[in-house]
């Protein structure tokens, strides 16, 4: 047995030691910031704890009015991924944080793009900033040139961009500034005098977007902070701490009505055959001269449709051919290559004129070149079968046949050439395509006929298209240029004239032509811009003249249906 009794004083002692021990420890605890004293009254070392600081989670927001909804939602939604909790006020006063639109275009991290727009039949493209501040604030004359019939202009706009615009131009002081709903704009603007801006979102494929000061927003490569209809939408608190977690919450995030990582730009071209003028120049001035006008044009757009409507065959004479039995020299390619081509057409009504050798030469010339093509093809199947690219969260799918013939150009089931004009079978690869959300692209290479107006066959042929569910109907056969129409939610383009092929005709003139630049936004066509041609020495496209591009749009829009 173990006795116990000697160790109860220990303990205690032990127990009443530890307690002074604690007391003494207890006596050096000091709040953060105080100095301790020692026995001799003499400061030592200031003792420091750092305090908790509260983590900011729960916040007041305030929204402007004058701030988009589609802004302010993608705002608060960031906010809520900054903070726990995002509590919208409806004071400015109660708000820890605000969201405002205002003229400060120094950072636009946030913005808002606002576009000027007339109806697509106007022959004019430009709009002066000035003319429209001047406007803006009372001037009834500043915009006289956008009236086609004498009387002044008047603005058309929504309530929500009257609000974004007094933040950029200030009071309103016209008259003929009009409030409207959104869905009144595209059918109110067809009026001779009326203009509006809307919201670069609501861009209608039948306005024509005005370039302010040659500044276009279609233009990818646009510098929105000089663009001068662009708003900066702020997010703001006067609390330092709260605005520098909104600096850093906001440091990588871009928010806009205009993505241009969801903008794509498509170019489609008329009649290619670098053949008889087109050949004597490259002979003469080089394989790129052709191109020298207009390759930067072509280039300019994320997909550039070329319609080649020849073979390429070995030993060529392109220069001086046999009647209308055509082909081009290998070595041209060069020239496709040079303006920039991403996508062939194949529907031209001469791609078996040396035969099916030559055919498949030439498809094997761009398979190399890794260029999709459409519109014809090694055997039938192939000919049916669409070109599909994507660009940008774009996807495009093109597609096309030859209307006119002749027979021998028709690929069949064992033999190259172009597609066939079998309708109800592009009906149905057509209606698939879409319903697998494809942009659709269609062409034809139909009857040539060298005047404006589209003739009734090829109004009917082409509507069929574009009521089976295609954006765009092209025709590249016409060596005239032709009228255009708005079908439902597609556009057809009926004719757009020659781009590498000159035809000395009294009734072409100086070869006028059509290079439609369409504009796809988040997998929807929004817009197309009428480029206007016409040819030097019949063999080199070019730009046309002020002037020429006045007269040329009027001669296609009154040969367009409407």
């Amino acid at each position: 047995m173990i006795n116990t009794k000697p160790l109860i004083p220990f303990t205690a002692t032990a127990l009443i030691l530890m307690l002074i021990s604690l007391a003494c420890i207890s006596c050096n605890i000091i709040d953060a910031g105080e100095e301790a004293i020692t026995s001799d009254g003499e400061g030592i070392e200031e003792v420091t704890e750092f305090e908790e600081v509260e983590e900011i989670t729960k916040v007041n927001l305030w929204i402007s009015e004058a701030v988009p909804d589609s802004i302010s939602d993608e705002v608060e939604y960031e906010l809520g991924r900054i903070f726990d909790e995002v509590i919208v006020v409806y004071e400015k006063e109660d708000s820890d944080i605000w969201i405002e639109a205002g003229s400060s275009r120094s950072d636009l991290k946030i913005s808002y793009v606002l576009v000027p727009v007339v109806s697509f039949f106007r022959n004019y493209d430009e709009i002066s900033y000035e003319d429209i501040r001047m406007f803006w604030t009372g001037d009834s004359e500043a915009l006289d040139y956008l009236s086609i019939d004498g009387s002044k202009p008047e603005l058309l706009i929504t309530e929500e961009v009257y609000g974004i615009l007094e933040k950029i131009l200030g009071s309103g002081g016209n008259d003929n500034i009009k409030i409207v709903y959104s869905w009144q704009i595209p059918t109110d603007i067809e009026n001779d005098n009326s203009f509006s801006i809307v919201p670069f979102e609501d861009i209608d494929k039948e306005y024509k977007v005005l370039n302010i000061d040659g500044m276009s927003v279609l233009d990818k490569n646009l510098d929105v902070v000089s663009y001068p209809l662009a708003a900066g939408i702020s997010v703001k608190s006067n609390d330092p701490e709260l605005a520098g977690i909104i600096a850093e919450g906001f440091s990588n995030t871009f928010i806009t009505n205009r993505d241009t990582e969801e903008l794509t730009s498509v170019i489609m071209t008329g009649v290619t055959a670098i053949v008889r003028q087109v050949a004597r120049k490259i002979e003469s001035d080089g394989v790129l001269s052709p191109g020298e006008e207009i390759a930067e044009v072509l280039k300019d757009a994320d997909i550039t449709h070329i319609s080649n409507e020849l073979p390429f065959v070995e030993d060529c004479n392109g220069t001086n051919p046999q009647g209308v039995v055509f082909c081009s020299s290998p070595e041209y390619m060069e020239l496709l290559r040079y303006v920039g081509t991403d996508v062939i057409e194949l529907t031209g009504n001469h791609m078996n004129d040396f035969g099916n050798k030559w055919m498949n030469y030439t498809l094997d010339i761009y398979d190399k070149e890794d260029w999709p093509y459409f519109g014809g093809g090694r055997n039938l199947e192939d000919s049916y079968s669409p070109a599909i690219l994507e660009s940008n969260g774009n996807r495009f799918a093109f597609l096309g046949f030859n209307w006119w013939g002749p027979i021998s150009n028709w690929a069949t089931e064992d033999s190259p050439g172009s597609a066939p004009p079998h309708f109800e079978e592009f009906e149905a690869i057509i209606k698939e395509l879409k319903e697998e959300g494809y942009i659709v692209i269609f062409t034809f290479q139909y009857i040539e006929s060298y005047q404006y107006e589209p003739v009734p066959q090829q109004v009917i042929d082409f509507r069929r298209m574009a009521d089976a569910g295609a954006d765009i109907v092209s025709g590249s056969q016409s060596h005239h240029p032709m009228g255009v129409e708005f079908r439902g939610d597609g556009f057809i383009n009926y004719g757009l004239g020659n781009l590498f092929f000159g035809q000395q005709l009294e009734v072409l003139g100086n070869n006028p032509g059509i290079i439609p630049k369409h504009i796809f936004y988040k997998g929807k066509h929004i817009n197309t811009i009428l480029i206007t041609t016409m040819l030097n020495d019949f063999s080199q496209p070019r730009l046309t003249t002020p002037e020429e591009r006045v007269e040329l749009l009027d001669s296609i829009f009154s040969g367009s249906l409407r």
